[in-house]
């Protein structure tokens, strides 16, 4: 009733992950809260419309919010986040035939890689069979492994979750560098299709106009775990001349990883970019900052129906 009697102009932003079938077999070794279904996406899409919001590039939201032109009583903008690849093999399928815009925040170094997350590349170790976690290789994941420590290989999504919440306690780059340390003990690729886009993918998207794509850093490090203004900058700045080299549709539009700000990563961005994004939730009135962007994390656990979608967002009625 909220959604569908607002009348001052307000902007709904609905943060996607991965757009995976149900059969899909990396959601084997993907965290649950990242995955949404082609088939549920399409239900958002159908869902917002059928209570009168317009969805709407993030991009040019703001510019009529700046230049004070009229804006639909409620809009929503789709957002997809890190660069996935399953967002051009899934979700602009959908996005084509429903003509909805949406914008997506690149990981940059990752584009043209083999490359995935760390979060993957742990959930894969744990979940394989006959990985030794006692392997002196392992030794530094030891400790984040609580009252796991000593049970076999391989753990449940929610056991393997559960580390990656402890892993967060070391910053995103001495991760990798452990990571890349115990390669040998690694298990082998699981899946033979390749995890981020590719430039031959972005090229394509951008010529329907419908997606444009913004900054996520160059490696997805989380910014309060940065312990310099030049690593910062190098994620930051470095990630939008990325952008801007690409020759894609870039949007001079900000997502910060993980929700992690810092006094100096906010100046930087304010410095260069138009706006941001957070992982904050709750609708964006014409009063909020542009660069205090919230939104809404959808995941099939938490909008799998029309019930769920829409208490997920009502979860903030502000």
């Amino acid at each position: 009733l909220r959604l569908k009697s607002t009348r001052s102009p307000t902007l709904i932003i609905l943060t996607y992950h991965r757009v995976l079938p149900e059969n899909a077999p990396e959601r084997e070794f993907e965290q649950p809260g990242m995955i949404v279904s082609p088939e549920n996406l399409k239900k958002h899409i159908r869902l917002i419309r059928s209570i009168g919001a317009v969805p709407v590039h993030l991009e040019e939201w703001l510019r009529k919010k700046k230049a004070q032109e009229p804006l639909p009583s409620l809009s929503v903008a789709f957002t997809f986040d890190d660069g996935w690849r399953d967002n051009y093999l899934h979700a602009l399928p959908i996005l084509r035939q429903e003509k909805v815009p949406a914008t997506i925040f690149l990981v940059t170094k990752m584009v043209d890689t083999e490359d995935t997350f760390w979060p993957e590349q742990v959930i894969q170790l744990l979940r394989t069979s006959g990985t030794s976690l006692n392997d002196p290789a392992l030794e530094w994941l030891r400790p984040y492994l609580g009252e796991l420590a000593n049970k076999p290989t391989p753990f449940s999504l929610l056991e393997a979750d559960k580390v990656i919440g402890c892993l967060k306690d070391l910053d995103d780059a001495t991760i990798l560098d452990h990571l890349a340390s115990c390669a040998r003990t690694l298990p082998e690729k699981q899946s033979e299709t390749t995890p981020v886009l590719k430039s031959r993918d972005l090229a394509e998207m951008a010529q329907s106009d419908l997606v444009k794509f913004g900054a996520h850093t160059r490696n997805h490090f989380r910014l309060n775990r940065l312990n310099s203004n030049a690593a910062l900058e190098q994620q930051i700045v470095g990630c939008l001349s990325d952008l801007q080299a690409m020759k894609i549709n870039s949007t001079p539009i900000f997502c910060y990883p993980n929700g992690d700000i810092t006094g100096s990563g906010e100046e930087l961005v304010a410095e260069h970019y138009q706006a941001a994004c957070t992982t904050k939730t709750g609708w964006n009135k014409l009063t909020r900052s542009e660069y205090d962007l919230h939104r809404f994390n959808l995941q099939d656990g938490n909008s799998s129906n029309p019930r769920t979608l829409l208490a997920t967002i009502g979860r903030s009625l502000v």
